[in-house]
């Protein structure tokens, strides 16, 4: 693929009556260049494919934590219908809640922690496999 197209154009006279020599060196010109286009196309082909690899698997990587982390988390709450009822102190039911939430926010933030840095330490090793193989 670093290899450069050679573009100059040989004349070596401007007429010949042997246009079977003629013939003969247009075709391996011809040959030449259809050579290194086969060569570009296939160095081209080859990144493709490893870029299409690696772009399915961070893909996937992103996917599973996301499935994963739908179904490990809490889902969001749930609006109720309020219903208007005299106001009864309730100081310690209220605190028991915010102590439930504070736990869950805490929960939730430890289990995204871990699923990013599972997916980063996946996509990390995947990253080193790629490079050894080259």
């Amino acid at each position: 693929m670093s290899s450069s197209i050679d573009s100059s154009v040989k004349i070596t006279r401007p007429f010949s009556s042997d246009t079977d020599k003629d013939k003969e060196g247009l075709l391996q010109d011809a040959d030449l260049y259809r050579e290194k286009l086969e060569t570009q196309w296939s160095g081209l082909k080859k990144d493709a494919t490893e870029y299409s690899k690696q772009a399915l698997v961070i893909g996937g990587v992103v996917v599973t934590t996301f499935l994963v982390m739908n179904a490990l988390l809490p889902k969001g709450k749930k609006k109720k219908e309020i219903l208007v009822e005299p106001v009864k102190p309730v100081e310690k039911e209220v605190s028991k809640i915010k102590t439930q939430s504070a736990v869950g926010q805490a929960v939730q933030s430890l289990a995204w922690t871990l699923a990013v840095g599972w997916a980063r330490q996946k996509l990390k090793h995947f990253i080193e496999d790629e490079r050894k193989t080259e």
